[in-house]
């Protein structure tokens, strides 16, 4: 859906609405149908035959946009399907009969223990090994067996109340309007959780897919084992009404009682990391240990929701055994409050903050759970508002006391373990954490975004705690993604930048005569903390011609809009969910379509925690759209792909008038660039060199997202990108004459002067260049003897 709608928290929260809608008016709709149904489990087997069939269209009808129909067909797709999942809970229910507690247990038991099953092999083997299309249809497999299971199974013989041992009703005071609105706002409650753990752990495990797939299983974990729990042993025996508000009492108290560790969590992460190496085994033994952090974070609370469900089912019990009806209002009841919670989580989380929204969440537990315990007790109205004061008391002091979070723990990215602050003991953490100054710290709907301000007065702008822009070792990249193309295209008039980050890079292209520059940014928060970055990008946001606009860059390329001579991405890491769409060859498509005839399009790629493979396919996937592409090592990781629709052909007397503009060359100075030829030395392919490195292959697209899957297991292992020293031209015989830098010295009619050795040797330069070096520092003493620097350089080569 995120391919119909974009990546933007709203937009995942309109579909997850879709869904969960569907499932409500699914329970309530057909679970009455059930009730009258000849066969209950034929009922069932009709449903799922339902569910296959739309799972075989999903991909073709969530793919068939074009407008806003479209987008509304994609949303009554997922809809669709998803009602005829609401029905089968309840049908199944009706087939069981007998105990409406321990029927509706086990069968939300079995389907939650489904769920995480299905959430694992979806995320960890359909996805990665078949691709969305082919894992629609593996997940049509299985509707297609549950049904000729159901169709084939006789006929269930429904449990007799004696056999059940049914407990006894809840109270006459507790009636089916209080447990529906119970379950609604629990279901409420439940997803603003899911919406701060999620975004929680987001910061302490990275933002890769697998760390989401592991928080929804271990969420939905909890719910199966809480369900089980209701369903069998000695809890079937108590007081139904009791139990449930106990329930729900608990999962409110569990939550706050978590609360001031959880700023200890990215510590204890630090710590399991460091017992693992790096090797392809133990990737999935460093994803188990995040599967049980993420449970050991939600298992309690979760176990305890799980409970709730069956619970109220026993509790709107009615006399003439029609259970489908009931399960099904219950179960639209509480989606209900999951629709509305998705909202009101994602629109209360900037202005409370992750802690607050889970104070907030817990909160609400704690009244329901009060509230229901008070109304199913036999104790007089007096007692029962006293020992109501006496707790609202306890919770506000309890609150009151709580620690607060230090949201500098939180951002220290310590999934990256290499980079990552480190230390023996927790204290010893807090106490480096706490000399460093934070001033920013946001939790926006999108991400968490935070500045820190380290040594030397070093500003690094995290997301998610990682770190997207700095004005340390990345100015040099942020500078020269925008300077680059607009000195190889110095006539160019409008430009796009995806990615504002810092806003250095925009700043340096404002800097060249454009007539307009647009920038798109998915998170607003990023905007806003690029205000304290003002002085590295020259005040960017200041200009006049820059129009900067918050939005997924996706929807925004595939509208009809202006052409542009320049485009600039700059994305963050491919292993980070949801970014993997911007290296897809249909966002290329998207972004050529915006492309005049003529146009250049610049993408940033890293060459660190990244392997050869993946980057051959990422190159693979640029190439695919734009057939010249030139290799450009920026710095020791960074990597700027340049591509056309044509080769490459400047006009150097333009470049070089281009460059020696006052405010392009002193944007320049600060990447450590004097001359010309400095610049045009960073290329190390040509259009031949980077289609060899490519090679054969697959290709990196939305429907097979190989760069999103494969990404965090680089990441994991620290890869190094060592193709690029292998294709480097200018280490190769023959190969330099094919470089920008000897066109462009053929066509000025003179080799490289003395301040043009000095200015590239004075570059910072890649460990994998030293090939380069050695050769360059023979020319310079060949071309000019005497110098005695460069007669040192080319003792120390040899």
């Amino acid at each position: 859906m995120s391919l119909v709608f974009g990546s933007t928290a709203l937009a995942q929260t309109l579909v997850l609405a879709a869904f969960l809608g569907g499932l409500a008016a699914g329970s309530a709709w057909l679970g009455r149908r059930a009730d009258r149904a000849v066969s209950a489990l034929g009922f069932y087997a009709a449903l799922e035959w339902a569910v296959a069939v739309l799972g075989l269209a999903a991909p073709f009808l969530l793919l068939w946009t074009g407008g806003g129909w479209s987008r509304a067909l994609a949303v009554l797709a997922v809809f669709a399907q998803a009602f005829f999942m609401g029905g089968t809970i309840p049908a199944l229910c009706r087939a069981l009969g007998g105990d409406r507690q321990a029927s509706v247990a086990r069968v939300y038991a079995a389907n939650s223990a489904g769920a995480v099953a299905g959430c694992l092999a979806a995320g960890f083997c359909l996805i990665p090994a078949l691709g969305l299309t082919r894992a629609f249809f593996a997940a049509a497999a299985l509707n297609v067996l549950a049904a000729l299971g159901a169709s084939a199974a006789k006929p269930l013989t429904p449990m007799t109340a004696t056999q059940a041992r049914r407990p006894p009703a809840g109270p006459p005071e507790l009636s089916a309007p209080v447990v529906y609105a119970a379950v609604f706002f629990s279901g409420l409650a439940a997803l603003v959780y899911e919406v701060a753990w999620t975004r929680l752990l987001a910061l302490v495990l990275g933002s890769s897919v697998y760390s989401f797939t592991e928080m929804l299983a271990a969420f939905i974990a909890g719910v199966a084992a809480g369900s089980w729990l209701v369903g069998t042993g000695p809890l079937r025996r108590l007081p139904p009404a009791r139990l449930f508000g106990g329930a729900l009492f608990v999962a409110g108290a569990t939550v706050l009682l978590t609360l001031p560790f959880c700023d200890r969590l990215p510590y204890l992460f630090l710590q399991m990391r460091s017992q693992l190496g790096n090797t392809a085994a133990d990737f999935y033994v460093f994803e188990t240990m995040k599967a049980a952090l993420c449970l050991a974070l939600m298992l309690l609370p979760t176990v305890c929701l799980g409970m709730t469900l069956p619970l109220a089912a026993r509790l709107v019990d009615d006399e003439d055994e029609q259970s489908g009806g009931s399960v099904g209002k219950v179960f639209t009841a509480n989606t209900a409050g999951n629709v509305l919670g998705a909202f009101l989580g994602l629109a209360l989380l900037p202005a409370l903050g992750l802690e607050n929204l889970l104070r907030s969440g817990a909160s609400v537990h704690l009244a329901l759970g009060a509230a229901v315990l008070g109304l199913s007790s036999p104790l007089p109205a007096r007692r029962k508002l006293a020992l109501a004061a006496v707790a609202g008391c306890a919770l506000l002091a309890y609150r009151a006391w709580l620690p607060r979070w230090d949201p500098r723990m939180l951002c220290l990215g310590s999934y990256r373990a290499k980079t990552a602050l480190s230390a023996e003991t927790f204290a010893d953490l807090r106490r480096q954490v706490e000399s460093i100054p934070l001033l920013f710290h946001h939790d926006d709907r999108e991400a968490t975004v935070s500045v820190l301000a380290f040594d030397g007065g070093e500003l690094s702008l995290r997301v998610n705690g990682k770190s997207d822009a700095s004005t340390g070792t990345d100015m040099r990249t942020q500078i020269l993604l925008g300077q680059l193309p607009l000195l190889l295209k110095p006539e160019a008039k409008e430009a796009l930048v995806i990615g504002w980050g810092s806003g250095v890079t925009a700043g340096a292209m404002l800097r060249h005569p454009l007539e307009r520059l647009d920038a798109v940014e998915l998170i607003g928060s990023v905007v806003t903390a690029s205000r304290l970055f003002a002085q590295a990008s020259g005040a960017a946001r200041e200009d006049p011609r820059l129009d900067l606009r918050v939005e997924d860059a996706k929807t925004f390329l595939a509208r009809k809009g202006r052409r542009y001579d320049v485009i600039v991405s700059e994305p963050s890491n491919p292993w980070m969910a949801g970014v993997g769409d911007l290296f897809a060859s249909e966002f290329y498509g998207r972004a050529r379509s915006r492309l005049k005839p003529d146009g250049l399009m610049v993408q940033w790629f890293h060459a660190y925690e990244m392997d050869d493979a993946l980057f051959a396919v990422m190159l693979r996937t640029f190439q695919e759209t734009f057939p010249y592409v030139t290799i450009w090592n920026v710095v020791d990781s960074d990597v700027l792909l340049v591509g056309s629709r044509q080769p490459l052909a400047p006009d150097f007397p333009a470049m070089e008038r281009a460059f020696m503009k006052p405010a392009v060359w002193r944007d320049l100075e600060r990447a450590g660039i004097l001359c010309l030829t400095t610049l045009l030395a960073l290329q190390s392919a040509s259009e031949d060199t980077a289609r060899a490195l490519a090679g054969p292959g697959p290709f990196n697209s939305e429907l097979r997202p190989l760069l999103e899957y494969g990404a965090p297991k680089a990441f994991f292992r620290g890869d190094r990108v060592s193709a690029l020293k292998a294709h480097d031209d200018r280490q190769t015989p023959g190969r330099q004459d094919y470089l920008l830098l000897a066109r462009f010295l053929r066509a000025r009619g003179r080799a490289l002067e003395r301040r043009e050795f000095m200015d590239y040797f004075s570059f910072p330069h890649t460990p994998h260049e030293e090939p380069v070096l050695k050769d360059l520092a023979a020319q310079w003493l060949k071309r000019f003897p005497r110098d005695p620097r460069a007669r040192a350089l080319a003792n120390a080569a040899r």
